[in-house]
């Protein structure tokens, strides 16, 4: 192999030993990943009438994720001493119950053409998911 060919290679070689270094998602960062997705979306297009029942076709995807990542346990539980461990997992679960309940509000605005309102809880559902990632996520 001459230079010339290591050189045309080397970008290659880089972007193939940074995808093997990579871990795979785990079920709930792709739980997590659906509602950050969905989340974006969403918050494009809650004033839009228009997509009415595309955003609640979104909600009803977004609250079911909400509620399948509650059987994963985040990263930082490893990192709490055991004796703390269960009240960590009981507010993370709840925590994860108060997403899907502010889903759920804002389905129920939605479908009553309440698209203020909607976007008002938009801003509680960020406001909890800042929450959420402080008290929960991994560093």
């Amino acid at each position: 192999m001459n230079f010339r060919s290591f050189l045309l290679a080397l970008p290659l070689l880089s972007s193939l030993a940074s995808l093997h270094a990579e871990a795979p998602d785990t079920p709930l960062e792709k739980q997590m990943q659906t509602l950050a997705r969905g989340m974006k979306k969403l918050s494009l297009q809650v004033s839009d009438p228009a997509k009415q029942q595309d955003m609640l076709t979104l909600v009803e995807s977004l609250k079911r994720a909400a509620t399948d990542a509650k059987a994963f346990n985040p990263k930082k539980t490893a990192s709490v001493p055991p004796s703390s461990q269960e009240k960590f997992l009981i507010d993370y679960r709840a925590q994860l119950d108060r997403l899907a309940d502010t889903f759920s509000q804002t389905e129920e605005a939605l479908q009553a053409g309440q698209y203020d309102k909607a976007k008002s809880l938009l801003d509680a559902l960020k406001s909890i998911k800042k929450e959420g990632h402080t008290k929960f996520k991994q560093d």
